[in-house]
């Protein structure tokens, strides 16, 4: 098992490393990169009404979320990927604060020393996910925020999981494509003793070399139908939250929120 992990993570060094530019940060003249930050509109209002200071992004390759965070927040923001060689320039120019190589299995943050830590569209690439998210909240102090694809059911519910009936596939570097179960994200939350969860579904109808006002009206009429029950969404905005203080002060942005059950064992 760890020769694998040590693989997928050169693979990943190798696929993921590409050349930045600084349109993928915030300049919207690529329709690639304003698809991400509707994305990323996702979680801003549940996070507007928290005053962050510093931000960290983990697996942000082009320092694309890492600069939204900066951009909306006015917060110190560092950007991490297992390799950031390329990425400097969006220092160079503005964009986040600092660049830093992260292993997302060993992040090199004490515990609850940056406010908000982010993994977009990130999670679901890691070979062991919930070593990372307990990274993520071990060195949050107010929140981590999950924006990734949704494990939508293929077909209908069955007392034990059936073949196929979730959608099941591997990437090409071979990890297994992990998607976020907002049950799973709740059960660990709560083993942990955190205060809440907020989520929001949305989606994303991503298809290569489209228009971008074509995706985001493709996307609206699914998120219609997702918000009225009939469809299921593809992808999933969620808000752990790590400080108690701040939970009432959350803009649910049309997501719920998932206060932690009573605990009837604990006066």
């Amino acid at each position: 098992m760890p020769d694998f992990i040590e693989l997928s993570k050169q693979r990943h060094t190798e696929l993921e490393s590409k050349d930045y530019w600084k349109c993928a940060c915030l300049i919207d003249n690529n329709d690639d990169s304003r698809r991400h930050h509707v994305m990323l509109d996702e979680c801003y209002d549940m996070l507007k009404s928290i005053k962050l200071e510093s931000c960290l992004s983990i697996g942000d390759s082009r320092a694309r979320d890492a600069a939204y965070a900066k951009s909306k927040f006015n917060c110190y923001a560092t950007a991490s990927d297992l390799n950031t060689s390329k990425l400097y320039d969006a220092v160079q120019d503005g964009f986040v604060d600092s660049v830093l190589d992260i292993d997302f299995e060993s992040i090199p943050f004490g515990d609850s020393s940056v406010d908000l830590v982010v993994a977009k569209e990130s999670y679901h690439h890691w070979p062991r996910p919930f070593l990372g998210l307990y990274e993520m909240v071990r060195v949050a102090k107010k929140a981590v925020a999950l924006i990734e694809p949704s494990d939508c059911i293929m077909s209908s519910p069955t007392p034990y999981v059936e073949q196929g009936q979730y959608e099941d596939s591997y990437e090409e570097v071979g990890n297994y494509k992990y998607q976020l179960s907002l049950r799973e994200i709740l059960k660990a939350s709560w083993s942990m003793g955190l205060p809440a969860v907020v989520a929001k579904g949305f989606n994303d109808p991503y298809e290569p070399n489209q228009a971008f006002k074509t995706w985001l009206n493709k996307k609206n009429e699914l998120d219609a139908l997702g918000d009225d029950g009939r469809r299921q969404f593809n992808l999933m905005a969620i808000l752990i939250v790590k400080e108690p203080a701040i939970v009432n002060d959350i803009n649910l942005n049309g997501g719920r929120l998932y206060p932690r059950p009573k605990n009837p064992y604990l006066t």
